[in-house]
């Protein structure tokens, strides 16, 4: 008698958090904020007791741990503390005491920063999303008190989706910039119009475009914990800086050419090789790596030539 073993199927990231992809990328990618209601939605990926289990384990240090009120961070010897390991003094760990304590008597809000460097399950979500998205998609964790907002109205570089994981959120989603040479920072003007006022639960979803303004506060008297992935795009930056990785090879030239018509020869060989080289590239192209070199993987060379 023999067997077969039917292969796991692979989890489709995107799916739990927007539920219908192809609906969410045509209805609001890039263009209008949402709550989605997925089926299946990764609260399990970092639930809230998995929280107190990691402080207690005592291995969390700044800067992946931070503090924050409305109108800034907490400084890190407030609840961080030294360690002597192998005779040397190490700075900067959390001291779990020390920040349940300004959470509870100051309000403050817990900021996990890029989870996704340093947990298993939120690597493989955000890993997961990037992969179908051709993103970089990084991953922060809010334990914000109830009642109390942790950040200003202010505008990310990236688009987000914040997951609910405990607790409730009152979410104010503003317009978005008005045009390329906006800022990710706090919004000290007018934010524009209000284009969304929602309150989240655990298992909803709340996707707000790049650049939109927007803040948040706990609802209610528990704390509310939310993961927020931020899939960051391409700029103009990413462009030149590829561009110059590109053009940065050359053909292989004498460094000091003896006469005027051999340097001039050699002004005409670089032309023509760079020439060459772009010739080469699309914008689609270009656009392409520069998403991949931000996320370290290699582009579909298929795509990245004319």
């Amino acid at each position: 008698m023999t067997t077969t073993t039917t292969a796991p199927t692979a989890v489709n990231w995107l799916e739990r958090c927007v539920a219908d992809t192809p609906h969410f990328l045509a209805a609001h990618w890039r263009t209008a904020p949402a709550v989605l209601r997925p089926h299946d939605p990764p609260v399990d990926v970092f639930p809230l007791a998995e929280l107190d289990r990691l402080l207690d384990h005592g291995l969390l240090k700044a800067p992946y741990i931070n503090l924050v009120q409305e109108h800034g961070q907490l400084p890190a010897h407030r609840f961080c503390a030294p360690r002597v390991v192998l005779g040397e003094v190490v700075e900067d760990y959390a001291d779990a005491g020390a920040v349940r304590a300004l959470i509870r008597d100051e309000r403050a809000t817990l900021l996990l920063r890029y989870v996704d460097q340093w947990h298993a399950g939120v690597r493989a979500l955000a890993t997961g999303v990037g992969d179908l998205l051709g993103r970089q998609v990084e991953a922060f964790y809010f334990l914000t008190p109830g009642g109390t907002q942790g950040r200003p109205v202010h505008r990310d570089d990236a688009d987000v989706l914040a997951v609910q994981i405990s607790g409730a959120k009152r979410w104010r989603v503003y317009g978005g910039p008005a045009d390329g040479n906006w800022e990710p920072r706090r919004e000290d003007g007018d934010p524009g119009p209000l284009l969304l006022d929602t309150v989240l639960r655990p298992g909803e979803v709340l996707y707000v475009p790049r650049g939109f303004a927007h803040h948040a506060s706990a609802v209610g008297d528990a704390p509310s914990a939310h993961l927020s992935l931020t899939v960051r795009e391409a700029g103009t930056a990413h462009l030149y800086a590829l561009l110059q990785a590109l053009l940065a090879e050359g053909p292989d030239l004498a460094d000091r050419p003896l006469d005027e018509p051999a340097l001039t020869d050699a002004a005409g060989t670089l032309l023509a090789h760079y020439r060459d080289v772009l010739a080469t590239i699309t914008p689609e192209g270009l656009v392409e790596q520069a998403r991949a070199a931000m996320r370290g993987a290699p582009a579909d060379s298929g795509s990245s030539t004319g």
